[in-house]
């Protein structure tokens, strides 16, 4: 029985959480900065460079899941268990949903001159039905997040090491018991 995640998905995970977490920020400033702003247009750029990222590590994500071995499923209530898969379904179908609105709120406008240089202010987006399901799906990720983090919260608080399974480093195996009488005096 494994305990914990893999090396890979472990990375793989933390490196999402964090690239999620940037770029909700960079989104909600750039979007509240003036469009001929510099600011704007670097995070206009690193918005853009690191959500391909993102799509690429979701993309590795599931790949690494569906090769490797996962630790046995916590020992939750059956109704439980399925509100856990559904949350962990849903982030999935809405980092692919953000990646699409992403790339056609690109296509549908002026973004990929204002991101190379050409153009000096960013284009106006607000119109763009894309970029409108783009935010909608910002928001569903962050409070899909929210339940997950809750999720691994409440359970640690109950007592199942979910935090550990999760963690870098060395695979951790159970410790044995000391039988009686196998501690050296100290």
């Amino acid at each position: 029985m494994i305990e914990r995640w893999s090396n890979a998905s472990v990375a793989l995970h933390w490196m999402t959480a964090a690239l999620v977490a940037g770029l909700a920020a960079a989104g909600f400033v750039m979007s509240d900065l003036p469009a001929d702003a510099n600011l704007r247009q670097l995070l206009a750029r690193s918005h853009t460079v690191f959500g391909i990222l993102l799509m690429v590590l979701t993309v590795a994500r599931l790949v690494v899941r569906w090769r490797g071995r996962s630790p046995a499923p916590l020992p939750l209530a059956p109704l439980h268990r399925r509100g856990v898969d559904v949350v962990h379904g849903l982030i999935y179908v809405v980092l692919f949903g953000l990646g699409a609105s992403g790339v056609a709120t690109a296509a549908g406008s002026a973004w990929p001159a204002y991101v190379s240089g050409e153009l000096a202010s960013a284009p106006a987006l607000e119109q763009l039905a894309s970029r409108k399901v783009h935010e909608v799906l910002v928001l569903t990720l962050l409070g899909l997040v929210g339940l997950h983090v809750g999720g691994v919260l409440i359970q640690q608080l109950r007592g199942v090491p979910v935090v550990a399974r999760m963690l870098p480093g060395k695979k951790r195996s159970p410790k044995p018991t000391d039988p009686v009488g196998s501690r050296e005096p100290g």
